[in-house]
């Protein structure tokens, strides 16, 4: 299983909708595919039409319930990232099909008090003790993560092969970047020495003058930090905005769309790479 984690600091920058574009992607080329949200946001979950409300509820609402009720709760709702990570759950129970070749994971809003929850010695290597015990057999694995430099984001680059970072170019779109860098060489250095940066995916291109000089600035920096900038570019496209509130993949709601073709173009590089 090939393991790409989906990472920086910035929000807004199509992190969710790059991950969740390239698991169904990879998907709809026959490979099988895992992808994790693992964001307190949930956004990933929602737009691949999980009703979290069913599955990662407030407290105050599960208390609601009869004791017969919460029972069937805590015994059939898929478990969450968040319940693995503290040992209450088994990955396997978090696993949920959502389309052909395609399995989510839902983080748990409760990822947002991992740093808090977790300090015990070994707690960056919580994720990658679950996925020892996975069941089923991906090709990849792909987690969309959260901005915040934390626990859960270490557990996942401890686990992970590859780190892909989504950038929208602007004026502020290399802030935090070299923080970001160092955050993954510790990472490297320590509990993780397969880790690399992949490559830096630029999303939502303007066609104006200056987009391009900030494209320019980023493949500048990128040289500098040692990686590349994917030559696949995703356009800035209203179809992305339209698909997450239908509640549906960017391929299936507008296939034919400047960010449908563009993901395909990322993917089909990402994949020749390694041929």
């Amino acid at each position: 299983m090939r393991i790409v984690a989906f990472s920086n600091q910035k929000g807004g920058v199509a992190k969710t909708t790059s991950s969740y574009a390239m698991a169904v992607g990879l998907a709809k080329r026959d490979f099988k595919v895992l992808v994790i949200d693992a964001d307190p946001q949930e956004n990933l979950s929602m737009t691949a039409g999980i009703d979290l409300n069913e599955i990662d509820p407030d407290p105050e609402d599960i208390e609601k319930l009869t004791a017969e009720q919460q029972e069937y709760f805590y015994k059939n709702v898929p478990a969450k990232l968040f319940e693995v990570m503290k040992g209450e759950k088994d990955i396997n129970k978090a696993i949920i099909p959502i389309a052909e070749n395609l399995d989510l994971i839902v983080g748990g809003i409760d990822l947002a008090s991992a740093d808090m929850t977790f300090g015990a010695l070994g707690r960056e290597r919580l994720i990658k003790e679950a996925f020892s015990k996975l069941k089923n057999k991906y090709d990849f694995c792909i987690f969309d993560c959260s901005p915040a430099l934390g626990v859960v984001l270490m557990n996942i680059l401890t686990v992970a092969d590859e780190v892909i970072i989504p950038l929208e170019p602007g004026a502020y779109s290399l802030q935090g970047l070299s923080r970001l860098y160092k955050f993954i060489d510790q990472i490297h250095d320590f509990t993780n020495d397969k880790l690399k940066v992949d490559g830096i995916l630029v999303t939502k291109v303007r066609n104006t003058a200056n987009s391009k000089i900030w494209i320019n600035d980023i493949e500048e920096k990128a040289e500098l930090l040692g990686t590349k900038v994917f030559k696949s570019k995703i356009r800035l496209n209203v179809s992305v905005e339209e698909a997450q509130t239908m509640k549906m993949d960017i391929f299936e709601y507008a296939g034919g769309s400047a960010a449908a073709r563009d993901y395909d173009d990322f993917i089909d590089e990402f994949l020749e790479e390694d041929e």
